[in-house]
C-alpha cells in the first residue's frame, strides 16, 4: 500500500513536506469531499489512524469500501470504528464496508462507536439493510457520550464536543423533523503522537481548543474560510495542519489554501488532504 507524496507549505516558505510509507503511526485520507463527491474527490469523509496494520477509522464516507479495494487493504484490518455523527456524508459508506467485512468472513468482535443519540436509529438502519445482527462476527455496537474514553493497543480516544448539529435543530422542528442528535469530534493518543479530529464543527474556534497542542489536527474546510481557520489557530499550538472536508468550488484554487492559512497567522505546517493521501506520525 504505497504512500503518497504530501504536498503542503511550512511558516518559513518551504514548498512541500513529503511523508513516506511507515509500518508504524500514519493517518491515511480514504474520503475528502463534504456533502457529495466531486470529479477531483469521489469520496465523502472517512479518516483511518494505523497503528503498525491496525486501523481505526473516523467516520465512514460514501466510497469507503471501494477505497479499501483500490488501496489493497483487507477490512479484517479494521479494529473499531468512531462516528462524529450520522450526516449522510459521514456515514454513507458505513454499509458496504460492513457488509465487505462480513463477506470476507471476519471472525473477530468490531466495536462501533455512535453519538448515543444517534445509536438506535444506526441500529435500525443496519438491522433494515440486513447487517445487525450479522452472522459471523460480533458488531459491537456501543454510545459515544461526554467523557466518552476509549483505550486499546496503545490507542487512546477521547470524545470532546461539537456544536455542528446545534444551529439546525429548531429549523428542523418548524418542519416537523425530528432534532438532530449529538456530534462530536475526536481526540486521540498514540505512542508520543496526539492527533485531533474535528468531524463537522460550529465554529473553527472548537479546534483550537480542543486540538491545542496537537501534532496534527484534521480539520474541515466545508462550513469555513481558510482565514477563518487561520486565525482560529493562530495562537493554538498545532504543529501540522491538514484541511479537508473540502467543497468543489475550493478545489480550482486549492493550491493557494496553505497560504491564506498561514496568512490569518496559522504559524504551523498546512496540508489541504486528498482521497488516498497517507502521512506518517
Amino acid at each position: 500500500m504505497p504512500a503518497q507524496n504530501v504536498s503542503g507549505r511550512d511558516r518559513d516558505g518551504s514548498t512541500r513536506w513529503v511523508d513516506t510509507m511507515s509500518d508504524r503511526i500514519r493517518l491515511t485520507f480514504f474520503g475528502t469531499a463534504a456533502g457529495f463527491p466531486t470529479k477531483k474527490r469521489a469520496h465523502t469523509t472517512s479518516i483511518g489512524l494505523w497503528r503498525g496494520e491496525a486501523l481505526y477509522l473516523f467516520d465512514a464516507g460514501a466510497g469507503l469500501a471501494q477505497q479499501f479495494a483500490a488501496m489493497d487493504i483487507d477490512p479484517d484490518a479494521t479494529r473499531a470504528i468512531f462516528l462524529t455523527h450520522t450526516h449522510a456524508d459521514h456515514v454513507g459508506g458505513l454499509a458496504p464496508l460492513l457488509q465487505s467485512i462480513q463477506l470476507n468472513k471476519r471472525a473477530d468482535p468490531l466495536p462501533l462507536y455512535v453519538p448515543d443519540a444517534s445509536l438506535a436509529g444506526v441500529r435500525d438502519y443496519l438491522y433494515m439493510t440486513y447487517l445487525y445482527p450479522l452472522s459471523g462476527f460480533d458488531l459491537d455496537l456501543r454510545p459515544v457520550a461526554e467523557g466518552f474514553e476509549y483505550e486499546e493497543d496503545g490507542i487512546e480516544v477521547s470524545a470532546v464536543p461539537s456544536r455542528h448539529l446545534v444551529a439546525g435543530e429548531e429549523a428542523r422542528r418548524q418542519i416537523g423533523a425530528r432534532a438532530e442528535p449529538q456530534a462530536f469530534s475526536y481526540r486521540v493518543r498514540v505512542a508520543d503522537k496526539t492527533v485531533y479530529v474535528s468531524g463537522d464543527i460550529a465554529e473553527p474556534e472548537e479546534a483550537a481548543e480542543y486540538g491545542a497542542e496537537a501534532d496534527i489536527a484534521v480539520v474541515e474546510l466545508a462550513h469555513f474560510e481558510p482565514e477563518e481557520v487561520g486565525a482560529a489557530l493562530s495562537a493554538s499550538g498545532v504543529k501540522r495542519l491538514v484541511v479537508t472536508h473540502l467543497l468543489a468550488s475550493l478545489e480550482s484554487s486549492e493550491a493557494e489554501i496553505p497560504d491564506r492559512v498561514m496568512a490569518a497567522g496559522f504559524e504551523g505546517e498546512v496540508a489541504v488532504a486528498q482521497d488516498g493521501m497517507e502521512i506518517e506520525l
